[in-house]
Formats: structure tokens, C-alpha cells, sequence
């Protein structure tokens, strides 16, 4: 007989795997969303305002209710700048980057290789094994990736060349930190927390910049129309605030790799929403590609347990 603990157990992992697939489907519309920004709003800017209505959003969550703030030691501050360097910061500017550069559905077929990304981190940092059928998955998603890449390569003069690329993958590198390196203390001081004070940590930084290159200026923000408030919301509160806080709950309860597994359905959602509302094509060989890297997920993380 099925213990009533046992019950809990995989209900509580069903709650996890179904908030995983939610988180999937708004990030597969962030790159929509980021796509259809103004190309006069510099990267820069873009990120500014998206995670100023992320931290504002979470600020009123913690301070209106009855979840609160808590208090962090030294060390935690140090792991949590990691994350607001890695995974706001440095993540944004080059996701806003490369959405100028080239099409939604290309940067999130690039942001598919996320889960050998984070695997191949995981061993960097934390010496996890990869097993054969791992390694063999990630290979899948490099040639994947350069068969990607290698899409209208007359356009951009070869694979890797093209900045808009360059950047997307700056993008998956910089998520794997951030991914592997929130690991301790989210068991420490939660999933809500973590994402909170490093979203406040790089917002920070992303507003610094902004000011001193001259970006954050009232002529600049009287410039965005209703669709790029409304898009820059949508990133925020959506796509950052609610969709990171699950993110990292589905990492401490499933793991970093499984987790990550769930990328694998961003390209999916990215791909159909950039075909039918902004005319994108999608070509063979970003077919081919795109098969290719999410059969290497799939094959990276067959083995592993909930």
C-alpha cells in the first residue's frame, strides 16, 4: 500500500513538473516578446526596465504579505552576487543583444543547449559525473548547435561570426552559472529569496550602467510605446520575477539537470509563437538542428531520478 508520505511526495513532483512546463512556455514567449522591442532600445535599457518591474514586483510580494524578507549571512551575500552577475546582469544584456541580431526562434533553439550546458558546469564546479549516455547526449547538442549556426550562413559569413549568435551562446554559459552556482543557497534561504536578492543585485548593476553610459534618460524612456511597456512588463513579472522563483524551485527538488531538462521546450514554444505572429521562417536546416539538440537532451537526461 502507497503510504500517505508517498502520495504527498509525487504530488508535490507533479506540482513541480507542471510549473516547469508553465516556466517553459513564458520564456519560449520572452524571446517573442524581446523580438518585437523597438530596435532603437538599446539592450542595455531593455534589461533595465525588465527586471526594475521584476524587483519591484517581488518587493511588493515580500513586503505585503505574510512571506516577508530574511536575513542573509556574508557568504550567502557573495553567492547571491554570483547569481545577480551571472544570471541578470550579463545574462540580459546579451539576451537583449542577440534578439536585435537574429530571429526568435533561431536564439531559442541556441538557448536549448542550456541542459548540456548546465551538466558539463555541474562537473566544472561540483566534479558531478557524466556518464556515456551524458556525454553522448551533449554531442548531440553540440553538432546540433553547429548545424544551427551554420543556418544563412552567407548572411553572417560563416558559423560563429554572427554577433546575435555569439551572444545567445554568452546567453547559455552565463545560465549554467547561474543555474549550478544558486544550488547551496537554495536549500539555505529558499527559492524566493534567492531569486529576489539576486534579481535586486543586478538590477542594481544593470541601472548603474544604464545611467552612466546615458541610456536610462526620461527622453529614452518617453520613446517606448505602449507595445514595448507592454512587452518589458510582460518580461519582468512573467518572464523574470514568476517564471525564475519556479525555475529555481524545480532545480531544488528535481535537480539542476532535470530542471534544466525542461529548456528543451522553450524552442518549441518560440518557434510556433515567432511563425505565426511575426512572419518568421523556419528553414530546414533550423529543423534539423533544433531535432538534433533536443534529442541530445533528451538523451543527457534519461537516467536521471526525481
Amino acid at each position: 500500500m502507497i503510504s500517505v508520505k508517498a502520495i504527498i511526495f509525487r504530488f508535490s513532483i507533479n506540482v513541480i513538473f507542471i510549473q516547469m512546463i508553465f516556466v517553459s512556455i513564458i520564456w519560449g514567449g520572452t524571446f517573442i516578446a524581446g523580438r518585437v522591442l523597438q530596435p532603437e532600445i538599446s539592450p542595455i535599457l531593455s534589461a533595465s526596465i525588465r527586471f526594475i518591474f521584476a524587483g519591484v514586483f517581488l518587493i511588493v510580494l515580500l513586503s505585503f504579505t505574510k512571506i516577508g524578507w530574511q536575513k542573509i549571512t556574508f557568504k550567502q551575500l557573495m553567492q547571491i552576487s554570483i547569481l545577480g552577475l551571472s544570471g541578470i546582469f550579463i545574462y540580459q544584456i546579451l539576451f537583449f543583444y542577440g534578439l536585435q541580431n537574429i530571429p526568435a526562434s533561431r536564439a531559442a533553439l541556441l538557448v536549448a543547449i542550456n541542459p548540456a550546458m548546465i551538466a558539463l558546469i555541474s562537473f566544472i564546479l561540483w566534479r558531478e559525473k557524466i556518464s556515456l549516455i551524458k556525454g553522448i547526449g551533449i554531442i548531440f547538442c553540440v553538432i546540433g548547435a553547429f548545424i544551427l549556426l551554420s543556418d544563412n550562413t552567407e548572411d553572417v559569413g560563416g558559423i560563429f561570426t554572427n554577433k546575435g549568435d555569439l551572444a545567445i551562446l554568452g546567453c547559455v554559459i552565463s545560465w549554467g552559472i547561474y543555474t549550478v552556482a544558486g544550488k547551496n543557497v537554495i536549500r539555505e534561504i529558499g527559492a524566493l529569496h534567492t531569486v529576489t536578492y539576486a534579481i535586486l543585485l543586478g538590477t542594481l548593476l544593470l541601472v548603474i550602467i544604464s545611467c552612466v553610459t546615458g541610456e536610462l534618460t526620461l527622453n529614452n524612456l518617453e520613446r517606448l510605446s505602449f507595445l514595448d511597456l507592454s512587452s518589458l512588463l510582460y518580461l519582468g513579472v512573467l518572464g523574470s520575477a514568476i517564471a525564475y522563483v519556479w525555475y529555481y524551485q524545480g532545480v531544488d527538488q528535481l535537480g539542476a539537470a532535470s530542471a534544466g531538462s525542461f529548456i528543451a521546450l522553450n524552442p518549441l514554444t518560440a518557434v510556433f509563437i515567432g511563425a505565426l505572429f511575426l512572419n518568421e521562417k523556419i528553414s530546414m536546416i533550423v529543423i534539423v538542428g533544433g531535432v538534433m539538440i533536443i534529442l541530445g537532451i533528451l538523451i543527457a537526461n534519461k537516467k536521471i531520478k526525481a
